[in-house]
């Protein structure tokens, strides 16, 4: 039996916890998707309310844009603080390569130039 007296009402907040702001933002992006989809083919098959599907259809760019960043965001976000746990607990010496590699210069990069010509 384990004793939950202690334990948080809820848990830890997780990646799949949203602000407002975000739900809200996805939920625009599904129903300006709809809306251009809907208006779009109206105007298709009757040829009226073309304005109509090409706002919903700004409208719709304009969210997928917005909601694109802020998962890349929150990814890089969620990178970051897994390369920050992970270099906390690296050693602290870090071993240097056998081979350093050279910077290609211009006459390297017209030998190899000159090789492939040939």
């Amino acid at each position: 039996m384990t004793d939950t007296s202690t334990r948080p009402a809820r848990a830890a907040a997780t990646r799949w916890d949203r602000s407002a702001l975000q739900t809200s933002a996805e939920l625009l992006l599904g129903l300006s998707f709809a809306a251009t989809m809907a208006f779009g083919g109206y105007a298709a098959a009757t040829g009226q309310l073309t304005v109509f599907a090409q706002g919903s259809g700004v409208v719709f760019l304009v969210t997928l844009t917005c909601v694109l960043v802020s998962w890349f965001r929150a990814v890089e976000r969620e990178e970051r603080a897994d390369h920050l746990a992970t270099a906390s607990v690296a050693p602290a010496v870090v071993p240097v390569p056998a081979v350093v590699p050279v910077p290609l210069t211009t006459a390297a990069i017209a030998a190899v130039d000159a090789e492939y010509r040939r």
